[in-house]
């Protein structure tokens, strides 16, 4: 009995050795599909990251110098970076405010005059040029006690303004200035910037300016990979010499923290009308020093090698020349080991989609 069914089992286990072979042989590979899509030709400029807050501050008033912040120290708005001596300010102060009590003094008399005089008018005791000139007195004196006053309030400002206080939060770049220095009402004391809201400045071609517009996203290029970003201003004048055009970018907010005013960034810039443009994933490009090629899966569910010429990027695709139709499928895992006409099998979540295309 057991012969017989040893006898049985041989040739159905010869049979089944070859589809086992060809299973072994065939790679798993994931794939993605050719796509075609508009895609506008770019040049590469150069940018670089600015602070949106920079600023070097200046205290308004003349003076001597107490203190200043140290250069590099982190402060909050309204935190104080430098303080001048307001010696001579608050004696002003004193002093105007003596001379507020004396026109007040004034005007308190020229009132009563005025009064005593207008009822003397009542009896006809006075002439009427005297009411005039009382009257005229009075007045002049109320202006005078108001110009008093404003002036208080300006020596006020300008001892408010020996303090002087960031109007944004930021960092200490520079100390323009140390203690024990007098300076001027428009010299700069300190300079301030803001490393938290950044943006991009990119000076181009000027020729190429009409080629973006306020809120286009660019492909920017930096140390730590590719990100996009939108054109918040454009300012297209130029000089002769240059013939450059300027347009700002806002910075994404995910990159705070990894990226410093100052760094230098690449920037695609469209330079022509978008045109139809096969694309493929990144991934599915071989870099070889014979050149780049990628491996299209035919209808045997077999890898054909094909050489393509790279274009412009667009995100995590890429522009490509060669045999390429949209809808071709190429392999995006598993390409590095494989071979021109090689059998592959797909990953479990791309059995469906293997079936419908071929």
């Amino acid at each position: 009995m057991n012969k017989l069914v040893a006898t049985l089992i041989l040739p159905i286990a010869a049979l089944a050795l070859p589809t086992l072979a060809a299973d072994a042989e065939a790679r798993l590979v994931s794939t993605a599909q050719v796509e075609n899509r508009p895609l506008s030709p770019k040049i590469m400029v150069i940018g670089s990251v600015h602070s949106r807050n920079n600023a070097e501050l200046t205290t308004g008033v003349s003076g001597r110098l107490d203190w200043v912040q140290e250069a590099g120290t982190r402060v909050q708005a309204g935190d104080t970076v430098a303080r001048l001596d307001k010696t001579r300010l608050e004696l002003e102060h004193t002093e105007q405010q003596a001379l507020i009590r004396r026109e007040q003094i004034n005007l308190t008399q020229l009132q009563r005059n005025f009064e005593r005089l207008q009822q003397l008018s009542r009896s006809q005791s006075v002439s009427r040029n005297e009411l005039d000139d009382a009257s005229t007195a009075l007045e002049l004196a109320k202006s005078n006690l108001e110009l008093a006053r404003i002036k208080l309030d300006i020596i006020q400002d300008n001892i408010n303004r020996t303090e002087l206080k960031a109007p944004f939060a930021g960092i200490i770049t520079n100390r323009l200035h140390q203690a024990g220095e007098d300076i001027g009402p428009a010299e700069a004391v300190v300079s301030l910037t803001d490393p938290e809201h950044l943006e991009i400045r990119l000076h181009a071609p000027l020729k190429h300016s009409r080629r973006v517009k306020v809120g286009d996203s660019l492909n920017i290029y930096h140390a730590d990979g590719e990100f996009q970003a939108s054109i918040r201003s454009l300012i297209p004048v130029s000089d002769v010499r240059s013939q450059t055009f300027e347009a700002r970018l806002d910075l994404p907010g995910a990159l705070d923290g990894s990226i410093s005013v100052g760094e230098l960034v690449s920037l695609a810039l469209p330079i022509a009308p978008a045109q139809l443009t096969t694309l493929v994933p990144r991934d599915a490009i071989v870099l070889r020093s014979s050149g780049a090629f990628v491996f299209r899966i035919n209808g045997d569910n077999k890898a054909e090698r094909l050489a393509v010429t790279l274009g412009d990027g667009a995100g995590d695709w890429i522009a490509v020349q060669g045999q390429l139709q949209a809808g071709d499928r190429v392999v995006i895992r598993g390409a590095e080991t494989l071979q021109d006409g090689q059998l592959v099998r797909f990953a479990p979540e791309q059995q469906q989609l293997a079936k419908g295309t071929s």
